[in-house]
């Protein structure tokens, strides 16, 4: 898979007018590679009814509450949900700390990559949602600490995914998500693609070899 080198130096804080060193482009380059080669990326998702309570988003068959204005907004005109969970194993973040310890520029490239890289993975993952959708449309990703809607929420995403059991995330008492390069979130389904706003970015098959993926399969870019 393709990462996206513009996406990995605005992580690490680049300005679009920077000019990038040839050996600053090439380490991001090989670092691109070795996320991909020690991670383990997994993840899961279910699709679920939701319900508009009082102005707060209810998916009662998981036992999920979503309260605040940013999520009513997003999911108020969906007509399901589907609850996601990503992870890139916790090899990659030994391998972080192991820079950490020898190299901090490559410590905090990888990083960078990483976020990238799960980027992608969940990307990938839509992509599988919209093959189960039954013809609904998807509108963007959300996660916890977005907007007003608050990380004690977490819990019960990761309990209605059996994320534990799945991809192996636990948290911490900080309600961080252990492995650290690890996320939730979720979308709303529509029924009219009209109201799936923000509407979801399309994959750039460029990045991926996926033949499975709808986007080819189907035609789409």
């Amino acid at each position: 898979m393709k990462l996206n080198q513009t996406e990995i130096l605005r992580y690490l804080g680049y300005k679009r007018q920077q000019t990038l060193r040839p050996e600053m482009r090439q380490l991001i380059e090989e670092l691109s590679c070795e996320v991909q080669q020690i991670s383990q990326p997994r993840y899961t998702f279910q699709i679920f009814e939701l319900e508009v309570t009082n102005d707060t988003i209810v998916v009662p068959q998981a036992g999920v509450v979503l309260p605040g204005r940013s999520v009513y907004k997003h999911l108020q005109h969906a007509q399901k949900i589907a609850l996601l969970g990503v992870t890139l194993g916790i090899a990659i973040e030994r391998q972080i700390r192991r820079y950490e310890a020898t190299d901090l520029t490559r410590a905090v490239i990888l990083d960078a990559c990483c976020t990238e890289y799960i980027e992608k993975i969940a990307d990938l993952a839509e992509c599988d949602i919209e093959q189960q959708a039954g013809g609904l449309t998807l509108n963007r990703r959300f996660s916890p600490g977005y907007g007003d809607l608050p990380l004690t929420v977490q819990p019960q995403l990761l309990h209605a995914l059996a994320a534990e059991r799945q991809l192996g995330i636990t948290l911490n008492e900080n309600l961080l998500m252990i492995p650290r390069k690890s996320i939730t979130a979720f979308t709303g389904l529509f029924a009219d693609e009209k109201m799936a706003r923000p509407r979801r970015q399309r994959p750039n098959c460029v990045d991926c070899d996926l033949t499975t993926c709808p986007y080819r399969v189907g035609g789409k870019r």
